[in-house]
């Protein structure tokens, strides 16, 4: 299955570069913290924390005013932890106000892990999947190459070797962005 996502994810990338336009190329990078929210159901559980602190390091090309990709690395935790890379599209609209709407759609190649412990006991579960990535955010730009990022995105993080705990998590962010 992961293999399929990363060949799909490829040919999808790939595809959009051989169509991108040239004009106006540029790059950034940039980093946001924010809360993750997971989605997980803790009935009958004595200690279980379904949202945390998370943080974001991106970096990212774009081919044309309104196209590019971009790629992060990103630590979700909670009782449960995530963490991983994403590879994604960015679509965004055109400026107005200094203000640009974006969108992206890609895949996160995600390590879950879930911690229990009991008195004198403690065991952890780890899996590696790659899930789908979607995310709406809005940029605000504080001169022509420092934007102010906040930006929602959703994925799912596999915790356990069961299909069904695969979880789905929300997590909303702000940072600055940088072009150069």
């Amino acid at each position: 299955m992961l293999k399929k996502n990363i060949l799909a994810a490829a040919f999808v990338l790939g595809s959009a570069l051989v169509s991108a336009h040239a004009a106006a190329q540029v790059s950034y990078f940039g980093g946001s913290v924010g809360r993750a929210k997971w989605n997980f159901d803790c009935a009958g559980s004595t200690s279980c924390h379904t949202a945390a602190a998370s943080w974001k390091l991106y970096g990212g090309y774009e081919f044309s005013p309104n196209f590019g990709v971009e790629a992060s690395d990103s630590a979700l935790k909670a009782t449960f932890n995530g963490r991983g890379a994403d590879l994604a599209a960015i679509v965004k609209t055109t400026p107005m106000n200094n203000f640009v709407g974006f969108a992206k759609l890609g895949v996160a190649f995600m390590k879950g892990e879930v911690v229990a412990s009991t008195y004198n006991f403690a065991a952890s579960e780890t899996h590696y999947s790659g899930q789908p990535l979607i995310s709406l955010g809005a940029l605000y730009y504080v001169d022509k190459k420092i934007a102010i990022r906040a930006e929602v995105d959703h994925r799912r993080v596999k915790v356990s070797g069961f299909t069904q705990t695969t979880s789905g998590v929300t997590n909303f962010s702000i940072g600055v962005q940088s072009e150069f």
